[in-house]
């Protein structure tokens, strides 16, 4: 392997983990996420409580009807077994036996 794809894959290595361990840094933080006093109050403004309590929004997308339409069904013929191909004498070798 190449020097240079050794350093590209030992740099994505670096930043997926760190890309990981941001997640689970702001997983805790949201866990244990408390406040004392009057955290009940309408004018009550935390960006972790607006996060862990709003809603992701949702858009409504068309659904179509699904149509039923007749259809004619193919059936398959018997395969034969003798073949008609050209037999060539330069013929490829089968696999070794194991």
């Amino acid at each position: 392997m190449s020097p240079h794809k050794t350093r590209v894959s030992a740099r994505s290595g670096a930043l997926s983990l760190l890309c990981v361990l941001l997640v689970l840094l702001a997983a805790v933080a949201q866990v244990n996420h408390v406040h004392t006093g009057k955290s009940n109050s309408p004018s009550h403004e935390c960006s972790v409580c607006s996060v862990a309590h709003s809603t992701a929004l949702t858009r409504t997308t068309y659904q179509p009807v699904p149509v039923f339409v007749r259809s004619a069904l193919a059936l398959r013929q018997k395969a034969f077994s003798m073949s008609f191909l050209f037999v060539s004498p330069l013929y490829i070798r089968p696999p070794p036996s194991v």
